[in-house]
């Protein structure tokens, strides 16, 4: 069975249209920040709580472990104030601490040292989510509750390791596609099926077990339409399997998406040229290289032909120039354009300003 609260938030689903925003991917914001706890407010717990959020920080911006074992990272941890642009203590909690970080500089150093650099731009997933505890007498599904316990460490975890899920609305649509039976049996082609309506990249399945007071399971699949992983975690509470799970779904992702820098250190960048049509103004022009020079990807952006309402960008790149068509078509600011011929065509590395 739903827990009540599943069910009142179905029953309030379908009064409302049932719709889906269509998402290819998240634009994941807040990377340059970090929430440490704090042990104290004398000068050397901060100084403490400083070193855990810059540690937290360029682990969401490389998506890579090894980036704090880099020779330079002591040098960086000294200086780390240079890199620091403000600092609160989060209101009603006295002992957590909000810091946020210089984001260039600090992706900038990571470039100057070839180290994998993971953009804004993260693949979505829709998350199917069911857990059976000693506290509940009946299985409960995880819906966008703001006081379900577990959405709240799920949330928390996200946010560290600066990556997104997006939760089923389990209204009308979804219950009669996906039953609580299929996502406990964990059975994949129906579960990726029923996450077709949220277009998300990728569809994960978790189940979690409690075995004993202190014993925990935690399965799971993360799959596409090319890929499948199976694995499972233990642990013993159900915070630990769920940020175990979160933290493999990251290091997983950033293996797959996160850029190799190493062309900024060689001095050997890519040039791409693209054609952007339908630009009706030069403040247009201004916000598309903004956009650009956003993307992880890119390095530089110039402006090197400009005719009626069409402009060419040369586009300096860290990476290969199929991995920017990816990012543009999925950054929902571009459309691409295809063929007239054939709609299933596109042209290459033609877009349009939507």
């Amino acid at each position: 069975m739903f827990s009540l609260k599943a069910i009142l938030i179905t029953a309030l689903s379908m009064l409302i249209i049932c719709g889906v925003s269509t998402v290819n991917a998240a634009t994941v914001t807040d990377l340059n920040k970090a929430y440490v706890p704090i042990l104290a407010q004398d000068a050397q717990s901060q100084k403490a709580a400083l070193r855990d959020a810059l540690r937290q920080v360029m682990l969401k911006l490389s998506g890579d472990k090894r980036v704090s074992q880099h020779n330079d990272y002591t040098q960086l941890n000294n200086n780390i104030m240079q890199y620091v642009t403000s600092t609160q203590f989060v209101s009603g909690s006295n002992n957590q601490m909000l810091v946020m970080f210089n984001q260039p500089v600090l992706e900038q150093w990571i470039k100057r040292r070839g180290l994998p650099l993971w953009g804004a731009q993260r693949p979505d997933a829709l998350l199917w989510y069911i857990e059976d505890t000693f506290d509940s007498s009946y299985r409960t599904m995880m819906v966008d509750e703001d006081d379900f316990e577990s959405v709240t460490i799920l949330k928390q975890a996200s946010f560290n390791r600066g990556v997104e899920f997006t939760l089923p609305l389990m209204d009308i649509v979804d219950i009669s596609n996906v039953s609580e039976i299929d996502v406990w049996g964990q059975f994949i082609d129906l579960l990726h099926t029923g996450a077709q309506r949220y277009n998300t990249q990728y569809t994960v399945a978790v189940k979690v077990q409690q075995l004993a007071a202190t014993d925990w399971l935690l399965q799971y699949f993360i799959k596409s339409d090319t890929l499948l992983s199976l694995q499972q975690v233990t642990g013993e509470s159900k915070a630990s399997v769920i940020e175990q799970f979160v933290d493999q779904y990251a290091d997983h992702q950033a293996q797959r998406y996160a850029l190799d820098t190493a062309r900024f250190v060689a001095n050997n960048q890519l040039t791409q040229q693209i054609l952007i049509s339908g630009i009706p103004d030069i403040v247009a022009i201004a916000e598309i290289e903004r956009y650009l020079n956003s993307l992880s990807i890119v390095e530089s952006v110039n402006l090197s032909m400009q005719s009626a309402n069409k402009s060419t960008f040369d586009v300096t790149l860290l990476g290969q120039p199929i991995q920017l068509h990816q990012m543009l078509i999925q950054g929902n600011v571009l459309q691409r354009m295809v063929d007239p011929n054939d709609e299933q065509l596109s042209l290459e590395f033609q877009y349009r300003w939507q």
